[in-house]
């Protein structure tokens, strides 16, 4: 079978950036559904029924501010790849600095100037050697450029690195504001259920609220997984790609290391393969279509999803973006799961996995 026409996959800031708009066209238009009028003209004034109305509209006032904090933290999280890539720039120019400055002083240490340049050579920081700078100057022909470029270059990225890691720790209490304003949307989803139990109006009820319960499931199923955090860019990945298991994600079992969650979604899933092989991905892998990776708009690289195509899954793990173009595909599978699915343009269903040393640190947390 040939691959279906794929996507160029696009550099991180153009995915996150598609990320957030995505999440901003979802936003709630915040009407009042036909279902929630034909209640209240078919029930009348019953207490219950105006009790319904008014929890109605606050889930909707609730997922109206869900999604805007929502694209706010997408945004975030965009800032703070950024920051980090940035960190990681920083990081190269200060090996470039001491290298040039450790091939200065090897020159002058072979020319024989002896035990006077010792001292420099065990300098344990940056901030010894520059007390050696006046010295190194005169006694063995350092230049004040190499030796000024190598202390400048560590204080940039110290003070980059302290920034990425600032920004990273600023988006802490706004998800955890994202699973507050979920908490209370549940609980007055519960709350309606008990108000149309008690004016019998069960079934309406669920038609005037399906929309709003759809919004909220899938909710769960995004921000839910954003817990497991993000895999760090050309961060080497075989320990997560080993939590697949032996059979390398082609089984319907949750293999051992990885614990279900019971939230998923559903929708198009397409593959991508060899065209794109041996170039980076979103995270900095480099693409190799025989293991079971997968590309998704929305979910935090490090996720696992057991794919359901049929009678068939497949295990795998997300570490890049896509597919773009088309809202109905919500993910772009390898090559290997996606035949091992069968899968050309084709509806699947997809369950979040979480790994185990994931959700054993979260309950030490909360403990």
């Amino acid at each position: 079978m040939s691959a279906l026409p794929c996507h160029r996959r696009p550099r991180i800031v153009v995915a996150s950036l598609a990320l957030a708009t995505a999440l901003l066209a979802m936003s709630p238009s915040g009407a009042r559904t036909d279902e929630l009028d034909d209640l209240v003209r078919d029930a009348g004034d019953l207490p219950e029924v105006e009790r319904l109305v008014d929890l109605h509209d606050r889930i909707e006032d609730l997922l109206l501010r869900f999604h805007r904090l929502e694209a706010s933290v997408g945004r975030a999280r965009l800032s703070v790849a950024e920051a980090f890539l940035a960190a990681e720039r920083a990081e190269a120019a200060v090996d470039s600095a001491q290298a040039r400055l450790d091939a200065r002083i090897r020159s002058a240490y072979q020319l024989g100037l002896g035990a006077s340049i010792e001292a420099v050579l065990g300098a344990g920081s940056f901030g010894e050697l520059a007390t050696f700078a006046e010295f190194a100057a005169r006694a063995i022909s350092v230049d004040d450029a190499d030796l000024r470029a190598a202390v400048v270059a560590r204080a940039i990225a110290d003070a980059v690195r302290a920034r990425a890691e600032a920004e990273d720790a600023a988006l802490v209490p706004r998800v955890e504001r994202l699973h507050a304003i979920l908490d209370e949307m549940r609980a007055t989803i519960d709350e309606a259920t008990d108000a149309a139990l008690a004016a019998q109006v069960e079934e309406e009820a669920r038609r005037a609220f399906e929309e709003e319960q759809r919004q909220i499931a899938e909710a769960l199923a995004r921000v839910g997984s954003w817990d497991l955090g993000v895999i760090d860019y050309q961060q080497d990945q075989s320990h997560l790609l080993a939590l697949l298991g032996p059979t390398g994600g082609r089984t319907c079992e949750t293999p051992e290391g990885l614990v279900a969650t019971g939230r998923g979604f559903d929708g198009y899933a397409t593959w991508y393969g060899w065209e794109f092989g041996g170039n980076p991905t979103a995270t900095g892998a480099i693409f190799d279509p025989t293991l079971f990776t997968a590309a998704n708009r929305w979910l935090p690289f490090g996720t696992f999803l057991r794919v359901r195509h049929g009678d068939r899954c497949a295990i795998v793990l997300v570490n890049d973006r896509g597919p773009y173009g088309d809202l109905d595909r919500v993910i772009d599978l390898s090559m290997a799961a996606g035949q091992h699915l069968g899968v050309g343009v084709s509806w699947v269903e997809a369950e979040i996995l979480v790994p185990a040393s994931a959700l054993a640190e979260g309950s030490g947390d909360g403990g």
